[in-house]
């Protein structure tokens, strides 16, 4: 039973790798815009109390997911520069995040936030 959802998995992981550039830049909006409302909630609920508290972890848990799927699939090969430039400010955004988080006051994800948004919107226009 393991082994065959190993191989269904697999299987789904092969197709995403042959997958049409088009599907890739698709997964790529969808993994920013994710990130982007995980970032959002995140922010509306820092002070945490009894109703806040769980979206606040939920959604700071999403981010930092995301920051780092979005950091290992970093190409570094192809343009180093722009690589290592993707990669600050996606640690720029994890380390802000990690900070409110403990301190509970919004002080540098909103600038990461912009950010991210401006990649977000750069590969929207991108064919």
């Amino acid at each position: 039973m393991k082994n065959r959802l190993a191989a269904l998995q697999y299987r789904k992981t092969e197709r995403l790798e042959r997958s049409d550039p088009k599907d890739a830049k698709w997964i790529l909006l969808k993994c920013f815009d994710e990130l982007l409302s995980s970032i959002k909630v995140f922010q509306e609920n820092i002070i945490p109390n009894k109703d806040t508290f769980r979206k606040k972890s939920s959604s700071f848990s999403r981010a930092l997911t995301i920051i780092y799927t979005l950091q290992s699939s970093i190409d570094f090969e192809k343009d180093l520069l722009l690589a290592k430039n993707l990669f600050q400010i996606y640690e720029y955004a994890r380390v802000s995040l990690i900070e409110e988080f403990k301190t509970c006051k919004l002080n540098k994800s909103e600038v990461a936030f912009t950010a991210l948004s401006e990649i977000r919107d750069t590969w929207k226009q991108l064919n």
